[in-house]
């Protein structure tokens, strides 16, 4: 994680980060990545920390957004032949 505000930087390790792609950022400031060869969408704070991660329905998860009000994510994949855009929404 880069703070270019701080001009710090900090190594992010964690199992459940393999082949990170695209961020954008989360709810309340976080960051949200896709974790391709995971299937899943990870969730960190500006720091680094991982908050969660969350498997989603689809292979090679590889582009990812959050709704200006936060309460949707859409995810697209990269699976040649397979692609596939979900959405998913959030209640608050």
């Amino acid at each position: 994680m880069y703070d270019t505000l701080n001009g710090t930087s900090r190594a992010v390790t964690n199992n459940n980060i393999r082949e990170p792609y695209c961020a954008c950022v989360g709810p309340n400031d976080t960051v949200l990545l896709c974790s391709k060869n995971k299937h899943a969408i990870a969730h960190l704070s500006v720091d680094g920390e991982v908050l969660g991660t969350y498997p989603v329905d689809l292979k090679l998860p590889h582009s990812l957004c959050v709704s200006k009000d936060g309460t949707k994510l859409a995810v697209s994949n990269s699976a040649s032949g397979a692609g596939k855009l979900q959405l998913y929404n959030h209640r608050q």
